[in-house]
């Protein structure tokens, strides 16, 4: 038995579709099925942070008991059996995800995370079509429609001043991911019964240090990095500018990945060309941390003999912080997401 802490960590067995598992006391089964590689669709459970059990998509049957059971919170124990899929799991999975999706319907097309968003994938993937939880307008008359908008609308918070997130609570599902991600503890609840909303204390503007775990665990376009897309696609096209893009460290990664849930093999430099990027430098992880792209405009300009002025530099990075103090070198900060939905909006991919 392994140690852990100081003491004696029990090990079992326990049957998943059948098939043998080893699994450890304190595990759930959803940490089980992950780490065996057997899918279970969530919405509110992230590595790392604690279950909340509140979308209840990752539902199971297990042999203790005749009801369904979120995987997320339900610990494994001596003699277990589970089956991740049925018909009835399917089912129950169908009417949560779309008790889910009923605010969302219809909203694709102009939102953040169009191809990006992990509940409209899984909306696409259960084909999500029949919507019994929306009134369908020969279902309702056209003063029940417009109180129901006006309800809705009253509802919806927007923060579009924080100069690195933007925050809108139309497509917040209440996973609680941000909450127990902040390291500033910037997010919680507000309002009480059916009024309650995620949100900031008394709904200001969200005052962090921007480090952007929140938009990165964020399932929809609740939290988006900010950003002024209408100036930056006129400032890539503009024939009169070289946009010249400084990959941080690491960024090649994180781009591909996005480009991955996104069904796209592009290659990096490829994408970026196909961007409008002109001159593409990437940086190495010393030259982070030394910071050497403050010189970089000069040093461009100086050797290849053109204004500065005439220079874009996009900072291609997820320290999303820098954009609430934009240093005069920098033109721009995009993170891995940015770059994806540039390319999505570009239909580069």
């Amino acid at each position: 038995m392994p140690l852990e802490r100081g003491r004696r960590i029990m090990c079992m067995n326990i049957r998943i579709n059948n098939k043998i598992y080893e699994a450890r006391e304190e595990e759930t089964v959803l940490d089980v099925c992950r780490r065996e590689g057997i899918r279970i669709p969530t919405l509110c459970a992230f590595s790392g942070l604690p279950k909340e059990t509140v979308c209840r998509l990752c539902l199971v049957e297990i042999n203790l008991t005749d009801k369904l059971v979120p995987s997320c919170a339900f610990q494994v124990c001596e003699k277990l059996e589970v089956t991740t899929e049925s018909e009835r799991i399917n089912k129950a999975r169908r009417i949560n995800l779309e008790l889910l999706w009923a605010d969302h319907a219809g909203k694709c097309a102009g939102c953040r995370k169009n191809r990006m968003c992990e509940l409209q994938n899984l909306a696409e993937e259960y084909k999500i079509e029949n919507f019994h939880f929306v009134p369908r307008k020969e279902e309702i008359t056209d003063v029940e429609e417009r109180d129901l908008l006006k309800d809705n609308k009253s509802r919806v918070v927007i923060d579009n001043k924080n100069p690195a997130i933007f925050r809108t609570t139309e497509y917040c599902i209440e996973c609680r991911r941000c909450i127990n991600i902040c390291p500033d503890k910037a997010f919680g609840f507000n309002h009480r019964a059916g009024d309650v909303v995620v949100g900031t204390p008394y709904e200001k503007t969200l005052d962090c240090s921007f480090c952007g775990k929140c938009v990165e665990v964020c399932p929809t376009a609740a939290l988006t990095d900010q950003n002024d897309f209408g100036k930056i696609i006129k400032d890539l096209d503009n024939l009169k500018k070289m946009a010249v893009a400084v990959v941080d460290w690491e960024m090649e990664k994180g781009v591909l990945r996005q480009l991955k849930n996104m069904k796209s093999q592009k290659n990096f430099d490829d994408l970026l060309t196909e961007l409008g990027f002109e001159k593409i430098i990437n940086l190495s992880k010393e030259e982070t941390k030394n910071e050497a792209i403050k010189n970089i405009k000069a040093d461009y300009a100086r050797k290849e003999k053109i204004n500065p002025e005439s220079i874009v530099i996009f900072f291609i990075s997820n320290k999303i912080e820098k954009k609430a103090n934009k240093d005069e070198y920098l033109d721009y900060i995009l993170s891995e997401r940015e770059i994806a939905r540039l390319a999505r909006d570009r239909k580069i991919i």
